[in-house]
């Protein structure tokens, strides 16, 4: 069996023009255990320049482009071949506009609060999007003040707080806005009963029942002044205009508030610097848990907040209730506030690492590569085909 039939095709650039040429990929990592390969005296470390492709740094260490399948086998790092391998300052300029300039990235800072209503107590997120359906090409996210500001969504990020958007509507107003309503687009189909139409109802009111729960499970306090109106009406739970009683008077009125943009998605925090400690680099999850401050707000009528037993019960989303003991064990019931996590490390000051920042320092890193030494690179060519050829014949 030829050593390189067991590898896969694929298109390679080689010469980063846009034009890709049809390769077998024998950068393919295979993991060979030997005492030759293995030995720690038969390698070295070599820092690739930038632009070097595989080939020319076999060449240029062995005077031949033909070991350059070593590199992938000699590291980890590389056994998703081509994909890994550190990138030219060229191509990781266009891989970021391609895989990222055509997002934007609005940051949403959840506050939790305990609530303490009628019979019951809990605590709700505020400003707050995990777990609410939002991957729906039915579903934009449209400014308050100027509803021609819009964009589709992709994606919330829930460890770092981001909504991630495209095809957004009128740029130059939406990058200034902070106040944000989550919208189900009327039905674009003629009122005709007809399949599209039906289909589009049926979606609709789907998504509508995912969002009531989201709201009784988040928003509990909107999600029983929902329940409230409902005294005195001839709505049939559950019917069509039960839903749109909720999405119209309620869903639809809920305001969520932005505290950054950014246009092009690499800005925005992938990680942050601890303000205190420059050395630890933590999650925008860990540094929102960290620190808080007194928030006023108010409450409807019958609904105050405070009093809450708090335990170590964790949501699915994994907001704990035993945070919020770390502001106070003894809220007062007639409390028309309760301490809230503040912004700190979302304010212009914070210190944070973006992904464009961290992508460049991961394909830094990746520059220095284990190799084999040119003294045996011979033998263990030779070993390492004898070993893979002997395994695929078995």
């Amino acid at each position: 069996m030829s050593f390189f039939s067991q590898f896969p095709r694929i298109n390679y650039d080689i010469n980063n023009d846009g034009v890709k040429t049809e390769l077998v990929d024998m950068f393919r990592h295979v993991d060979v255990r030997d005492p030759l390969i293995d030995s720690i005296s038969t390698y070295t470390f070599y820092e690739i320049n930038d632009g070097e492709r595989p080939d020319i740094v076999s060449n240029r260490l062995y005077g031949t482009p033909d070991y350059y399948w070593t590199f992938f086998a000699a590291n980890d790092f590389l056994k998703d071949g081509l994909n890994v391998w550190p990138k030219s300052s060229q191509q990781f300029e266009s891989m970021l506009e391609q895989d990222y300039a055509d997002y934007s990235v609005l940051v949403f800072i959840p506050r939790q609060y305990p609530v303490a209503r009628k019979y019951d107590s809990d605590f709700e997120m505020v400003n707050y999007f995990g777990g609410f359906e939002l991957e729906n090409e039915n579903v934009r996210i449209t400014a308050k003040k100027t509803p021609g500001a819009s964009a589709k969504i992709v994606k919330f990020d829930d460890s770092r707080f981001q909504l991630w958007v495209h095809d957004i509507e009128m740029m130059n107003r939406f990058k200034n806005e902070s106040e944000w309503k989550i919208e189900y687009i009327e039905n674009p189909h003629e009122n005709d009963n007809s399949q599209e139409w039906t289909k589009f109802q049926s979606d609709r009111k789907e998504w509508l029942k995912r969002g009531l729960e989201w709201i009784k499970f988040n928003y509990t306090t909107v999600y029983r002044s929902f329940d409230d109106s409902l005294t005195g009406t001839d709505l049939i739970q559950g019917s069509d205009a039960y839903y749109e009683h909720f999405y119209k008077n309620f869903l639809n009125k809920l305001i969520f508030t932005s505290h950054h943009f950014y246009e092009k998605s690499y800005n925005a925090p992938d990680r942050f610097i601890d303000n205190e400690d420059d050395d630890q680099i933590i999650t925008p999850f860990d540094a929102y848990s960290r620190v808080y401050s007194d928030s006023d707000i108010n409450l409807p009528n019958k609904y105050v907040r405070g009093e809450v037993y708090f335990s170590a019960d964790q949501r699915v989303d994994r907001f704990d209730r035993s945070e919020l003991g770390e502001v106070s064990t003894n809220l007062a019931k007639t409390a028309k506030y309760v301490p809230g996590y503040v912004e700190t490390y979302y304010t212009d000051k914070a210190k944070f690492l973006s992904y464009k920042e961290t992508l460049d320092k991961v394909n830094f890193e990746r520059r220095r590569i284990r190799v084999v030494r040119n003294s045996v690179i011979s033998d263990f060519a030779d070993r390492f085909r004898y070993i893979l050829n002997t395994e695929g014949e078995g």
